[in-house]
């Protein structure tokens, strides 16, 4: 198997490190900017994919907004996507785990959760028991989701974010840094501090 990294950018340097330690090997990086060579590796134009549909390729998009990983798995629905896992990410036997996810360094995926597809478990966050993840969110580093938790499609959790037992995510929030959720949060609200309260201008 070949994989190619679309997204020669900072998350692309952390996704080819956690391949380069699970002994895989990654044959380059794709995207629009003109590059050579991005973290030791070559730079291929989004061009040369069209060349590649046939072969034994995946692909996994490497870029931290939610909105552009979703509009990019869907540009190129016609290639397969990896999850990429670092070696010192630990996984539940029980979660369950769709396509296209990275967890990074020190993740944990707990008993039972479910990470539906494209999604950033950033360095050391934790996705407890039970939990649900939709597609397109970013789980910061360090933020944590109590067990139960239910977190709907493109929610960015912020680093260091808490979010408590049982608590539901609506779509496309954003949970501030260093926030701690204890109430539900309806979808596309913004929301900081502890405890976790609507962001006002």
């Amino acid at each position: 198997m070949n994989y190619y990294i679309f997204g020669a950018g900072g998350h692309g340097k952390v996704v080819s490190d956690a391949l380069r330690l699970s002994n895989l090997k990654c044959d380059g990086f794709i995207d629009v900017k003109s590059l050579n060579e991005w973290d030791g590796l070559p730079v291929f134009g989004v061009d040369v994919l069209s060349s590649m549909l046939n072969q034994d390729i995946t692909l996994h998009i490497a870029i931290g907004s939610g909105d552009v990983r979703e509009r990019i798995s869907k540009e190129l629905n016609n290639y397969s996507f990896s999850s990429i896992y670092h070696p010192s990410a630990i996984v539940s036997g029980t979660a369950k785990i769709e396509e296209g996810n990275f967890l990074a360094a020190g993740a944990i995926v707990g008993p039972y959760a479910k990470l539906g597809k494209h999604n950033i478990v950033n360095h050391f966050a934790v996705v407890d028991h039970d939990c649900t993840v939709g597609d397109f969110c970013h789980i910061s580093p360090h933020a944590c989701l109590g067990g139960g938790a239910k977190i709907g499609k493109g929610v960015l959790v912020g680093a260091g974010a808490i979010i408590l037992p049982g608590i539901v995510i609506g779509n496309n929030a954003i949970i501030g840094a260093g926030a701690v959720v204890t109430k539900n949060i309806q979808a596309g609200v913004t929301v900081v501090g502890n405890p976790a309260l609507p962001l006002t201008s």
